[in-house]
């Protein structure tokens, strides 16, 4: 048995038993070539700085699985090569949705958005209907109409101050029941 074969078992015993040390110089003898094999099919940088600490915090967390008799440097490169290929094809489903979802005409809603959309506008609405007169009025104004603050002052005949502080009550009142019944 080699010198470095051995030395790898040694290390894998030692991080398997839960050694930092050990796992320090694993990291650090094969750190910048898994980084480098990283860089070569990613293209970025960062990406594969992320990949490399991924992989390696992923051996650390499962270090008691990591079986002592094979090579800690041929699991470590099946890791890298899982993590590559996986983070790739994350990527490509990511760019065909983002291309398919700009290919959709302008305003166009997938079901479920219009769905949540829909219910979101009838509770909106349920909760502006049970709020004073002048309250309803300011928000129909703001929502419905577009208005600014000083549009509606003018329009209900009251103070500018009065129309910010009536939208502020309402946004929190809005806030609450909707946190209230995303805990539901």
């Amino acid at each position: 048995m080699s010198e470095d074969l051995a030395e790898d078992k040694t290390i894998t015993s030692r991080i398997k038993k839960g050694d930092r040390e050990a796992f320090s110089i694993f990291f650090n003898k094969y750190r910048s070539r898994v980084y480098y094999f990283s860089l070569k099919y990613l293209g970025e940088p960062d990406e594969a700085e992320e990949l490399v600490q991924s992989v390696f915090v992923s051996i650390w967390e499962h270090r008691r699985l990591i079986d002592k008799n094979k090579s800690l440097k041929n699991y470590l490169y099946r890791s890298v090569v899982n993590s590559i290929y996986n983070f790739l094809k994350k990527k490509a489903i990511r760019r065909a949705y983002i291309i398919d979802e700009l290919k959709k005409p302008e305003g166009t809603l997938d079901p479920y958005e219009k769905i949540f959309s829909k219910d979101f506008e009838e509770r909106f609405d349920q909760i502006i209907y049970t709020l004073p007169l002048q309250q309803q009025m300011i928000m129909n104004y703001r929502r419905h109409q577009g208005l600014s603050i000083k549009e509606i002052a003018q329009k209900l005949n009251i103070s500018e101050r009065t129309v910010e502080n009536q939208i502020y009550r309402v946004n929190i009142l809005l806030k609450s029941n909707f946190r209230s019944e995303m805990k539901s």
